[in-house]
């Protein structure tokens, strides 16, 4: 393995010094997080948050737009119904004031780990899953559920960025995360 630790040393022009500080962030860890496995530098700011936003949002605007926006089968507009609970009902208990759509805590906001956050830490992404999951079920494309499975991939990854952020944002994070569960009580 190639390891840098001076990037300055082999670069000669400014956009040399990028590219060879980039590439050096894809071999090297990053000691500030004790993280264990390597770790892309550039995957740690607002551009990848934004990122994260963008892919959850033209998903979503997919899903929603390519089909009914109501179940016909009853489970399934049980579910969606269930889902459009629980997103409303995480919306209400964090108030609106202290959201963000990008996966970085707001400034002044207040960590929220009462009623449905007490169980779930991130309840806001599993009721869109579960919103979005009944109306795959009930109008299923194989790419519909191709865009499902990128929207569920993408939301572990904001969740796992979002949680990095808040556990240096808020003291009392970690002790919340031990006795919370991500998305599915008892599963994860």
């Amino acid at each position: 393995m190639l390891i840098v630790k001076e990037p300055t040393k082999f670069a000669t022009t400014p956009g040399q010094y990028k590219l060879t500080t980039c590439i050096t962030g894809l071999f090297l860890r990053r000691q500030a997080n004790r993280e264990s496995f390597l770790f892309i530098s550039m995957f740690d700011g607002p551009k990848i948050a934004r990122i994260y936003v963008l892919i959850q949002l033209a998903s979503l605007a997919y899903l929603i737009l390519s089909g009914p926006w109501i179940a016909d089968h009853w489970a399934l507009l049980i579910l969606e119904l269930f889902g459009l609970f629980l997103g409303v009902l995480a919306i209400w208990q964090m108030k609106p004031s202290n959201m963000n759509i990008t996966p970085v805590p707001k400034p002044g906001g207040q960590l929220v780990t009462h009623g449905i956050y007490r169980i779930i830490r991130h309840p806001m992404y599993i009721a869109q899953l579960i919103v979005v999951g009944a109306l795959v079920a009930d109008y299923f494309t194989f790419l519909r559920l191709a865009v499902l499975i990128v929207l569920t991939f993408n939301l572990l990854l904001k969740l796992n960025f979002e949680e990095g952020r808040l556990i240096r944002h808020f003291d009392g994070y970690a002790a919340y995360r031990k006795t919370s569960w991500r998305l599915i009580p008892y599963l994860y």
